[in-house]
């Protein structure tokens, strides 16, 4: 058997993106993976790449705010009153991450996969002819508290210590963000190495429609299984081997690798958004985060995406986006809305508790590899992983520099 040949399973960004590389490296590959839709979670983000999301989310001062996250009294979580009992071995697992040492050393870990990934971004935009897709206006956490520098001592000391500019925004220079923000906002916090993808949808399209362009195999079905045979695996479903497979599935690969003996402690934080026309005469410059409102807008197809914080609910179960109508008075406050353009969008982001994405080999089946769990940030960080993990699949072992996000921590 060939020994370059590879099924990547996931066509989303980060399995596009693997797909990618490989096939730059010369491997014959078959990417498997439904039509893109709606229902995929690459569909439906901020369209955000940023230096700034080498933070994890679990930080210190977390646990002060446990009560209301458990009583869904804070509309950045919302934990489903019948989910809880699943939920609960995850979110002690994440909530023993809080510790400033390990804080520190998961944002360098971060800092790593993220520094290159607007440069990894613009090589397969300009491949794919996707450049007008991308603006690199900058991005920004608003914060309406008084109180709000003392609040984000913690990000700016993290930010500093791994070489992330920032410029914080007072007074009239936060109209710089959207007219009107220096009425609502104490300060901003603005990141210039930032873009945004105005369709993170048409983006994956376009990556995919490169991949197949350059010779690329697409088989459109869902995967069912993995299947060790001699000499590599097989898809369930299928008769064609491969020497190799790619796991990128997203909040779907838990389903896929756990038959064969892995269990990773997979959380799949669900979010909404909804997208809307902006009002006569508001405009919106670039992506902004109103942390206290717990929202984040991105300009998106000629009006405004709004995006909500994490639900903890079971994977499949049917919307229930009470987060948006919680947030949206909040948007209206500050930005004037239009119509509503299309029905609220559910996405289940895969996400692990120590907030790095899982990258690397497969511990007990030589060919087998991994690439998920991205969480927030899989936009982000999918063209690094793609060429992370293709270059560790031409080597044929890990990179042992990147051993924060091998597979085997949670082996």
């Amino acid at each position: 058997m060939n020994t370059r040949t590879i099924a990547v399973i996931g066509g989303g960004i980060v399995g596009l993106c693997t797909a990618l590389s490989l096939q730059q490296r010369g491997f014959a590959v078959t990417l498997v993976a439904p039509e893109t839709s709606r229902e995929m979670t690459s569909y439906g983000n901020a369209g955000v790449i940023t230096q700034a999301s080498v933070i994890p989310l679990n930080i210190p001062g977390l646990l002060g705010k446990v009560p209301r996250y458990l009583l869904n009294r804070d509309p950045a979580l919302r934990i489903a009153p019948a989910f809880l009992p699943r939920a609960t071995p995850w979110l002690l697992r994440f909530m023993r991450g809080c510790q400033a040492e390990s804080v520190a050393s998961r944002t360098a870990s971060l800092a790593r996969l993220i520094r290159p990934a607007l440069a990894a971004h613009r090589h397969w935009a300009r491949e794919a002819g996707a450049e007008s897709l991308f603006h690199e206006t900058g991005w920004t956490k608003l914060y309406r508290h008084p109180q709000a520098r003392e609040r984000v001592s913690l990000e700016c000391q993290l930010w500093d210590a791994n070489e992330v500019a920032y410029e914080p925004l007072t007074g009239t220079a936060l109209d710089q963000v959207f007219d009107g923000a220096s009425r609502h906002y104490t300060l901003g916090l603005r990141i210039p190495e930032t873009a945004y993808v105005d369709s993170p949808g048409a983006l994956v399209a376009r990556y995919r429609d490169l991949f197949l362009a350059r010779g690329g195999r697409w088989q459109c079905a869902s995967v069912a299984g993995i299947e060790p045979v001699a000499g590599g695996f097989r898809l369930q479903g299928g008769d064609t081997r491969y020497a190799q497979v790619a796991v990128c599935a997203g909040p779907w690969s838990r389903e896929l690798v756990a038959p064969l003996g892995y269990r990773p402690p997979l959380a799949f934080e669900r979010g909404y958004h909804q997208e809307f026309t902006l009002g006569a005469g508001q405009g919106l410059a670039m992506p902004f985060h109103d942390v206290e409102g717990a929202f984040v807008c991105t300009p998106m197809n000629g009006g405004v995406r709004v995006l909500t914080g994490i639900e903890f609910d079971a994977r499949d179960r049917k919307p229930t986006p009470r987060q948006l109508q919680r947030v949206l008075p909040r948007v209206r406050q500050v930005l004037a809305l239009g119509e509503a353009q299309g029905e609220p969008w559910l996405g289940r982001r895969p996400s692990l508790p120590d907030g790095l994405p899982m990258i690397g080999a497969a511990p007990r089946h030589p060919g087998l590899w991994f690439a998920f769990g991205h969480g927030h940030i899989g936009l982000s960080t999918g063209a690094v992983s793609g060429e992370w993990l293709a270059d560790d699949i031409l080597r044929g072992r890990e990179d042992p520099q990147r051993g924060a996000f091998s597979p085997a921590r949670f082996a």
